[in-house]
Protein backbone atom coordinates (compact mmCIF):
# COMPACT_ATOMS: atom_id res chain seq x y z
CA UNK A 1 0.00 0.00 0.00
CA UNK A 2 1.38 3.63 -0.82
CA UNK A 3 0.96 6.76 0.49
CA UNK A 4 -1.61 7.45 -1.52
CA UNK A 5 -3.79 4.47 -0.60
CA UNK A 6 -2.56 5.10 3.28
CA UNK A 7 -4.07 9.07 2.88
CA UNK A 8 -7.72 9.68 2.50
CA UNK A 9 -7.07 13.05 1.71
CA UNK A 10 -4.79 12.14 -1.08
CA UNK A 11 -6.99 9.09 -2.14
CA UNK A 12 -9.89 11.21 -3.51
CA UNK A 13 -7.84 12.70 -6.21
CA UNK A 14 -5.17 11.88 -8.51
CA UNK A 15 -2.19 14.07 -8.40
CA UNK A 16 0.84 13.90 -10.54
CA UNK A 17 4.47 15.69 -11.46
CA UNK A 18 5.92 16.85 -13.85
CA UNK A 19 9.62 17.62 -13.53
CA UNK A 20 10.81 20.03 -16.16
CA UNK A 21 14.30 19.44 -17.62
CA UNK A 22 17.11 20.49 -20.38
CA UNK A 23 20.69 19.42 -19.99
CA UNK A 24 21.81 20.54 -16.32
CA UNK A 25 22.36 16.92 -15.34
CA UNK A 26 24.30 17.34 -11.75
CA UNK A 27 21.55 19.19 -11.11
CA UNK A 28 18.48 17.00 -11.56
CA UNK A 29 20.19 14.29 -9.98
CA UNK A 30 20.73 16.19 -7.02
CA UNK A 31 16.83 16.87 -7.11
CA UNK A 32 16.07 13.56 -7.64
CA UNK A 33 18.56 12.32 -4.80
CA UNK A 34 16.53 14.33 -2.48
CA UNK A 35 13.00 13.32 -3.86
CA UNK A 36 14.25 9.56 -3.10
CA UNK A 37 15.17 9.76 0.91
CA UNK A 38 11.75 11.07 1.27
CA UNK A 39 9.86 8.31 -1.60
CA UNK A 40 8.07 11.33 -3.41
CA UNK A 41 7.01 9.08 -6.01
CA UNK A 42 4.77 7.10 -3.46
CA UNK A 43 2.72 10.29 -2.90
CA UNK A 44 1.55 10.51 -6.56
CA UNK A 45 -0.44 8.97 -9.23
CA UNK A 46 2.03 9.91 -12.24
CA UNK A 47 5.74 11.29 -12.29
CA UNK A 48 6.60 12.29 -15.34
CA UNK A 49 10.35 13.89 -16.23
CA UNK A 50 10.23 16.37 -19.24
CA UNK A 51 12.96 16.43 -21.24
CA UNK A 52 14.38 18.75 -23.71
CA UNK A 53 16.61 18.24 -26.14
CA UNK A 54 16.82 14.84 -24.62
CA UNK A 55 20.05 12.92 -24.63
CA UNK A 56 21.32 9.54 -23.39
CA UNK A 57 22.12 11.05 -20.07
CA UNK A 58 19.07 11.90 -19.80
CA UNK A 59 17.90 8.78 -20.42
CA UNK A 60 20.00 6.87 -18.11
CA UNK A 61 19.00 9.40 -15.27
CA UNK A 62 15.51 8.71 -15.55
CA UNK A 63 16.25 4.77 -16.08
CA UNK A 64 18.50 5.23 -12.63
CA UNK A 65 15.94 6.28 -10.22
CA UNK A 66 12.50 4.82 -11.98
CA UNK A 67 10.90 8.03 -13.66
CA UNK A 68 8.85 7.74 -16.50
CA UNK A 69 9.79 10.87 -18.93
CA UNK A 70 8.89 12.34 -22.50
CA UNK A 71 11.77 13.61 -24.43
CA UNK A 72 11.99 16.29 -27.14
CA UNK A 73 14.78 16.59 -29.65
CA UNK A 74 15.25 20.35 -29.49
CA UNK A 75 15.03 22.50 -26.81
CA UNK A 76 11.11 24.78 -26.71
CA UNK A 77 12.00 27.00 -24.14
CA UNK A 78 9.84 27.26 -21.00
CA UNK A 79 6.38 27.62 -21.39
CA UNK A 80 6.11 24.81 -24.20
CA UNK A 81 7.66 22.83 -21.34
CA UNK A 82 5.04 23.23 -19.45
CA UNK A 83 2.48 22.35 -22.08
CA UNK A 84 4.46 19.00 -22.29
CA UNK A 85 3.87 18.55 -18.71
CA UNK A 86 -0.08 19.17 -19.17
CA UNK A 87 -0.40 17.42 -21.85
CA UNK A 88 1.53 14.29 -20.19
CA UNK A 89 -0.48 14.22 -17.02
CA UNK A 90 -3.99 13.02 -16.58
CA UNK A 91 -4.35 13.54 -13.42
CA UNK A 92 -6.51 15.59 -11.32
CA UNK A 93 -3.83 18.09 -10.17
CA UNK A 94 -0.39 18.76 -11.00
CA UNK A 95 2.90 19.73 -9.29
CA UNK A 96 4.79 21.65 -11.27
CA UNK A 97 8.84 21.31 -11.07
CA UNK A 98 11.96 22.54 -12.59
CA UNK A 99 15.22 20.05 -12.29
CA UNK A 100 16.28 22.48 -9.82
CA UNK A 101 14.03 22.10 -7.13
CA UNK A 102 14.82 19.69 -4.50
CA UNK A 103 13.07 18.76 -1.57
CA UNK A 104 14.36 20.01 1.91
CA UNK A 105 11.45 18.94 4.14
CA UNK A 106 11.17 15.11 5.50
CA UNK A 107 8.44 12.70 4.26
CA UNK A 108 6.02 13.60 7.23
CA UNK A 109 6.21 17.33 6.53
CA UNK A 110 5.42 16.07 3.04
CA UNK A 111 2.82 14.27 3.42
CA UNK A 112 1.26 16.61 5.88
CA UNK A 113 1.34 19.91 3.72
CA UNK A 114 0.78 17.71 0.48
CA UNK A 115 -2.54 16.84 2.54
CA UNK A 116 -3.56 20.62 3.53
CA UNK A 117 -2.81 21.75 0.32
CA UNK A 118 -5.10 19.84 -1.28
CA UNK A 119 -7.79 20.53 1.11
CA UNK A 120 -7.50 24.05 0.39
CA UNK A 121 -7.49 24.09 -3.10
CA UNK A 122 -10.43 21.19 -2.93
CA UNK A 123 -12.72 23.23 -0.76
CA UNK A 124 -12.12 26.97 -3.07
CA UNK A 125 -10.04 28.49 -0.74
CA UNK A 126 -7.17 29.03 -3.51
CA UNK A 127 -6.46 28.41 -6.72
CA UNK A 128 -2.86 27.78 -6.80
CA UNK A 129 -0.24 26.60 -4.56
CA UNK A 130 2.74 27.73 -3.42
CA UNK A 131 5.14 25.10 -2.96
CA UNK A 132 8.78 26.90 -2.93
CA UNK A 133 10.10 27.34 0.83
CA UNK A 134 8.98 30.28 2.33
CA UNK A 135 12.53 30.46 4.20
CA UNK A 136 14.60 28.37 2.68
CA UNK A 137 13.75 29.61 -1.14
CA UNK A 138 17.37 29.27 -2.42
CA UNK A 139 19.03 31.21 -5.20
CA UNK A 140 16.86 33.46 -7.66
CA UNK A 141 14.71 35.29 -5.25
CA UNK A 142 15.57 38.70 -3.99
CA UNK A 143 13.38 40.49 -1.55
CA UNK A 144 15.21 43.51 -1.06
CA UNK A 145 12.57 45.72 -3.29
CA UNK A 146 9.83 44.81 -0.25
CA UNK A 147 12.35 46.97 2.37
CA UNK A 148 12.61 49.91 -0.55
CA UNK A 149 8.92 50.75 -0.13
CA UNK A 150 7.78 49.20 3.46
CA UNK A 151 9.24 48.67 6.73
CA UNK A 152 9.05 45.59 8.60
CA UNK A 153 6.23 45.31 11.46
CA UNK A 154 7.34 42.12 13.17
CA UNK A 155 10.00 40.24 11.99
CA UNK A 156 8.95 36.03 11.63
CA UNK A 157 11.43 34.69 14.10
CA UNK A 158 12.55 32.18 11.31
CA UNK A 159 13.79 34.74 9.07
CA UNK A 160 17.14 35.79 9.74
CA UNK A 161 17.55 39.63 10.90
CA UNK A 162 20.77 39.42 9.30
CA UNK A 163 19.71 38.30 6.01
CA UNK A 164 17.93 41.58 4.93
CA UNK A 165 20.43 44.15 3.65
CA UNK A 166 20.65 47.18 5.16
CA UNK A 167 18.38 49.76 3.54
CA UNK A 168 19.38 53.33 4.44
CA UNK A 169 15.88 54.69 3.38
CA UNK A 170 14.12 56.23 5.46
CA UNK A 171 10.30 55.65 6.52
CA UNK A 172 9.70 58.79 5.42
CA UNK A 173 11.00 58.35 2.27
CA UNK A 174 9.49 54.87 2.09
CA UNK A 175 5.98 56.32 2.52
CA UNK A 176 7.04 59.34 0.19
CA UNK A 177 7.40 56.28 -2.83
CA UNK A 178 4.34 54.56 -1.75
CA UNK A 179 2.36 57.60 -2.47
CA UNK A 180 3.82 58.97 -5.18
CA UNK A 181 3.62 54.97 -6.69
CA UNK A 182 1.03 53.47 -5.34
CA UNK A 183 0.15 50.67 -7.76
CA UNK A 184 4.51 49.31 -7.52
CA UNK A 185 3.92 49.32 -3.70
CA UNK A 186 0.64 46.97 -3.69
CA UNK A 187 2.08 44.76 -6.31
CA UNK A 188 5.28 44.21 -4.15
CA UNK A 189 3.12 43.74 -0.95
CA UNK A 190 3.20 40.19 -0.77
CA UNK A 191 6.69 39.53 -0.12
CA UNK A 192 5.53 40.86 2.90
CA UNK A 193 4.70 36.56 3.55
CA UNK A 194 8.43 36.44 3.51
CA UNK A 195 9.03 38.55 6.55
CA UNK A 196 6.33 39.34 8.17
CA UNK A 197 5.17 37.26 11.60
CA UNK A 198 1.90 38.37 10.48
CA UNK A 199 1.49 39.51 6.93
CA UNK A 200 -2.50 39.26 7.55
CA UNK A 201 -2.62 42.03 9.97
CA UNK A 202 0.14 44.04 7.70
CA UNK A 203 -2.23 43.86 4.59
CA UNK A 204 -6.12 42.11 5.69
CA UNK A 205 -7.58 43.40 2.44
CA UNK A 206 -5.21 40.96 0.58
CA UNK A 207 -3.95 38.26 3.03
CA UNK A 208 -6.15 36.10 4.88
CA UNK A 209 -4.72 33.16 7.38
CA UNK A 210 -6.73 30.07 6.43
CA UNK A 211 -4.69 27.56 8.37
CA UNK A 212 -1.76 28.11 10.91
CA UNK A 213 0.85 29.64 8.99
CA UNK A 214 -1.12 28.96 5.52
CA UNK A 215 -2.61 32.14 3.69
CA UNK A 216 -4.90 32.89 1.04
CA UNK A 217 -2.57 35.82 -0.81
CA UNK A 218 -5.16 37.93 -3.56
CA UNK A 219 -2.72 37.77 -7.00
CA UNK A 220 -2.90 41.64 -7.13
CA UNK A 221 -0.17 41.27 -4.64
CA UNK A 222 1.89 37.73 -5.92
CA UNK A 223 2.98 36.09 -9.35
CA UNK A 224 2.59 33.57 -10.79
CA UNK A 225 5.95 31.41 -10.32
CA UNK A 226 6.89 27.96 -12.38
CA UNK A 227 8.41 26.89 -10.00
CA UNK A 228 6.65 24.39 -7.32
CA UNK A 229 3.40 25.07 -7.87
CA UNK A 230 0.66 22.80 -7.79
CA UNK A 231 -2.98 23.46 -9.03
CA UNK A 232 -5.55 21.61 -10.54
CA UNK A 233 -4.57 20.39 -14.05
CA UNK A 234 -7.83 22.17 -15.63
CA UNK A 235 -6.80 25.21 -14.29
CA UNK A 236 -2.79 24.85 -15.68
CA UNK A 237 -4.79 24.24 -18.67
CA UNK A 238 -6.58 27.75 -18.99
CA UNK A 239 -3.74 29.39 -17.95
CA UNK A 240 -1.37 27.69 -20.74
CA UNK A 241 -4.25 28.88 -23.24
CA UNK A 242 -4.62 32.84 -21.93
CA UNK A 243 -0.28 32.82 -22.16
CA UNK A 244 -0.46 31.08 -25.59
CA UNK A 245 -3.63 33.91 -26.90
CA UNK A 246 -1.38 36.42 -25.26
CA UNK A 247 1.93 35.83 -26.18
CA UNK A 248 4.35 38.98 -24.70
CA UNK A 249 7.38 40.59 -26.53
CA UNK A 250 9.47 39.37 -23.09
CA UNK A 251 11.36 35.45 -23.19
CA UNK A 252 13.89 33.52 -21.48
CA UNK A 253 16.54 32.21 -23.57
CA UNK A 254 14.94 33.36 -26.42
CA UNK A 255 12.00 30.85 -25.87
CA UNK A 256 8.39 31.89 -24.88
CA UNK A 257 8.18 31.97 -20.65
CA UNK A 258 5.00 31.30 -19.18
CA UNK A 259 5.86 33.44 -16.09
CA UNK A 260 6.14 36.60 -18.89
CA UNK A 261 2.08 36.87 -20.24
CA UNK A 262 1.13 35.20 -17.07
CA UNK A 263 2.67 38.25 -14.70
CA UNK A 264 1.11 41.39 -16.39
CA UNK A 265 -2.45 43.31 -15.45
CA UNK A 266 -4.26 40.71 -16.38
CA UNK A 267 -2.99 38.48 -13.77
CA UNK A 268 -3.30 41.10 -11.09
CA UNK A 269 -7.07 41.92 -12.08
CA UNK A 270 -8.28 38.19 -12.12
CA UNK A 271 -8.33 37.78 -8.13
CA UNK A 272 -6.78 34.54 -7.58
CA UNK A 273 -6.06 33.10 -4.12
CA UNK A 274 -2.69 32.02 -3.85
CA UNK A 275 -1.71 29.25 -1.07
CA UNK A 276 1.46 30.07 1.03
CA UNK A 277 2.66 28.10 3.53
CA UNK A 278 6.08 27.29 5.12
CA UNK A 279 6.51 25.27 1.70
CA UNK A 280 8.58 22.02 0.77
CA UNK A 281 11.14 23.00 -2.40
CA UNK A 282 13.88 25.02 -2.52
CA UNK A 283 15.66 26.61 -5.85
CA UNK A 284 19.27 24.99 -5.86
CA UNK A 285 21.50 24.86 -9.60
CA UNK A 286 25.20 22.57 -9.57
CA UNK A 287 25.55 23.15 -13.34
CA UNK A 288 25.59 26.48 -15.50
CA UNK A 289 23.32 28.76 -16.10
CA UNK A 290 21.78 30.41 -18.90
CA UNK A 291 20.58 33.28 -17.05
CA UNK A 292 23.56 36.12 -17.54
CA UNK A 293 22.15 37.31 -14.07
CA UNK A 294 23.05 33.72 -12.25
CA UNK A 295 26.21 33.72 -10.66
CA UNK A 296 27.04 30.31 -12.59
CA UNK A 297 26.16 32.31 -16.29
CA UNK A 298 27.50 30.46 -19.03
CA UNK A 299 27.17 31.84 -22.67
CA UNK A 300 28.10 29.03 -24.31
CA UNK A 301 25.04 27.07 -23.43
CA UNK A 302 22.32 29.34 -24.31
CA UNK A 303 19.83 27.58 -26.84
Amino acid sequence: MNDIEKNPSLKNVTIGVGILSWKSHKTLEKSLQSYEKVGLKSFFNEVKIIFQEISEEDKLLAQKYGYDYVGTEKNLGIQNGHKLIHDNLSTDYVLVLENDNPIIVDRKTLEERLSQSIKHLENGNIDVMRLRHRWNFGEGFSLEKYTEYYEVQKLHEKYSAEAIKSNIVSPIIKAIKRFLRPEKAIRIAGYSLYFEKEPEKVFPLYIKEIDKEFYSVDSSILTWTNQSAFLKRKFYGELLDYAYSNPSSRTANKFPDLEKPLNSKWWRDQNYKIGVSEGLFTHNRFDDSWRKSHHAYNKSIIK
